[in-house]
C-alpha cells in the first residue's frame, strides 16, 4: 500500500466511522507479527449494531476510568483517505496500575495494512502535545525489546532509554520523552 501520509488524518471517533473501525478489526485480524495485539478479543463486543455504545465508552473513559487502578484516557484514531490506520491511546495518569513500572502514558498500534509508513512516529507526535497542554513534562512510552520499528518509532520522538525490565518473560524497553524545553 502505497504512503498517504498527505491525507492522514488524527481524531477521536465519531458514529459515522462505524464501517471504518468494523474493517480496522479485520486487518488486526490478518496480523502475523510476535507484537500484535488481539484486536478480534480486544474489540469483541463492538459490532455495527453497537458502535455508538462503544464509542460512549471511550469517550467516558476521558474523565472517568473504569476501575480505579486504572488511568483516564484518551484514544486517537488515525485515518488514511477514511480507512483507519492505527490508534494511539493517551494515558493521563502514569501513577495508576502498571503505567510507571512499564506501560507507559502512551500505548499505540498499527494495522498490518498501514506498516512501515512511519505513522506511529506522525502519531505519537501528535500526542505529546496533548500532555504539554496537561503541563506533563516528561512521558514514558514502552516497547517490547524486539520491536525495533516500535523503538525507533519513540526515539525518533526524542525518546530516552531509561532502562529494561522484565515483565512476565518479555524485556520491556522504558523510555522517556521530556518535554520541558518545549513547554518554555
Amino acid at each position: 500500500m502505497g504512503c498517504f501520509m498527505s491525507n492522514l488524518e488524527i481524531r477521536r471517533l465519531d458514529l459515522s466511522d462505524a464501517e471504518a473501525f468494523m474493517d480496522y478489526i479485520h486487518n488486526w485480524s490478518t496480523d502475523t507479527s510476535p507484537f500484535k495485539i488481539d484486536a478480534v478479543k480486544t474489540y469483541a463486543e463492538v459490532n455495527l449494531d453497537n458502535f455508538a455504545e462503544y464509542v460512549e465508552k471511550i469517550r467516558k473513559e476521558e474523565i472517568s476510568a473504569e476501575k480505579p487502578d486504572w488511568s483516564t484516557a484518551t484514544k486517537y484514531f488515525a485515518f488514511i483517505n477514511g480507512q483507519i490506520a492505527g490508534e494511539i491511546s493517551c494515558r493521563w495518569q502514569i501513577e495508576k496500575g502498571i503505567l510507571l513500572e512499564w506501560g507507559g502514558h502512551i500505548g499505540y498500534g498499527i494495522a498490518p495494512d498501514f506498516r512501515g509508513q512511519h505513522i506511529a512516529e506522525k502519531m505519537v507526535n501528535f500526542a505529546l502535545p496533548k500532555y504539554q497542554k496537561r503541563l506533563i513534562s516528561q512521558v514514558m512510552i514502552s516497547a517490547d525489546k524486539g520491536n525495533v520499528a516500535s523503538r525507533k518509532t519513540i526515539e525518533a520522538n526524542g525518546g530516552i532509554l531509561e532502562n529494561t525490565v522484565e515483565i512476565d518473560g518479555d524485556e520491556i524497553c522504558r523510555y522517556w520523552i521530556n518535554l520541558e524545553k518545549s513547554m518554555e
